[in-house]
C-alpha cells in the first residue's frame, strides 16, 4: 500500500497551525447555541506505520463509570505538567496502552468534537513508527485492537442513523469489526477524517482504495 502515508499527512490539520480554524462538532446541548465544555482533553488516534497500515483502538474497562465498554482512542483530559494538547495524547497513550512517546509521531489535529459527557475532546493524529508491545492499564483499557486502514477509512463499511435530541438532529454513524462495534463519538472522528481523506481526493490524490491495489 503506498501513498497512504502523505494522504493522511496531507488529510490532517498541520500542528504547526495549531487548533484555530479546526471546526467543532459534536453535542449541544438544548437551548444553548453558544456553548462551551467544562473540560478538555485529547486523544491519539494512531496509526501503524505497516505495509497494510493499521488503526489502533482500545475497549474501555466494563467497570467505568462513562463510556462502560465502549471502543475509544486513548486520551483523557489535560494535567498540570502538560504544556500542549499533544502531550496529553501521547502521555495518556502511555498510561493506558503502553505506547512509549518516542515511538509515535504526531502529524497533525481533526476537528474537535464536543461529547455529551462534558468535553471538547481534541483528536492528535500519529504514526507509529516501531514495534510496540502493548501494556495495557486494567483499570481503564479492556482491550486494544487494530483494524486496517482500508476497512476502517472505507465510508462504504459505516452504518447512518438520524436521532433527535431535545429539538436537535444528530448522526450517529457506526461499524462493526471482528465482535467490535465503533461507534459513538470515535466514529464521528473516524467519519470527519474520512471526509478531509474525499476532499483531497477531489484534489487529485489517488487515495487509500487505489492506494491499496
Amino acid at each position: 500500500m503506498t501513498g497512504w502515508r502523505k494522504l493522511l499527512e496531507t488529510a490532517v490539520s498541520p500542528l504547526d497551525r495549531g487548533v484555530r480554524g479546526l471546526q467543532v462538532t459534536g453535542y449541544r446541548p438544548p437551548d444553548k447555541d453558544a456553548y462551551r465544555p467544562a473540560r478538555t482533553a485529547a486523544v491519539l488516534v494512531p496509526f501503524l506505520d505497516l505495509p497494510v497500515p493499521e488503526l489502533v483502538l482500545t475497549r474501555r474497562a466494563d467497570h467505568l463509570p462513562q463510556h462502560a465498554g465502549q471502543v475509544s482512542f486513548p486520551g483523557g483530559s489535560a494535567d498540570d505538567n502538560d504544556d500542549t494538547a499533544v502531550q496529553t495524547a501521547l502521555r495518556e497513550a502511555e498510561e493506558e496502552i503502553g505506547l512509549p512517546p518516542s515511538a509515535a509521531r504526531p502529524i497533525g489535529f481533526l476537528d474537535r468534537m464536543d461529547t455529551i459527557s462534558d468535553y471538547r475532546v481534541l483528536p492528535v493524529v500519529a504514526l507509529v513508527t516501531q514495534p510496540v508491545e502493548w501494556v495495557l492499564d486494567e483499570r481503564e483499557v479492556a482491550e486494544v485492537f487494530t483494524v486496517p486502514v482500508p476497512v476502517v477509512l472505507d465510508p462504504k463499511r459505516y452504518h447512518t442513523r438520524h436521532v433527535e435530541r431535545h429539538g436537535r438532529h444528530y448522526t450517529i454513524y457506526s461499524m462493526r469489526w471482528e465482535g467490535h462495534i465503533i461507534w459513538g463519538a470515535t466514529a464521528a472522528m473516524l467519519m470527519n477524517l474520512i471526509s478531509r481523506i474525499e476532499s483531497v481526493n477531489e484534489h487529485g490524490h489517488p487515495g487509500f482504495s487505489r492506494a491499496a491495489e
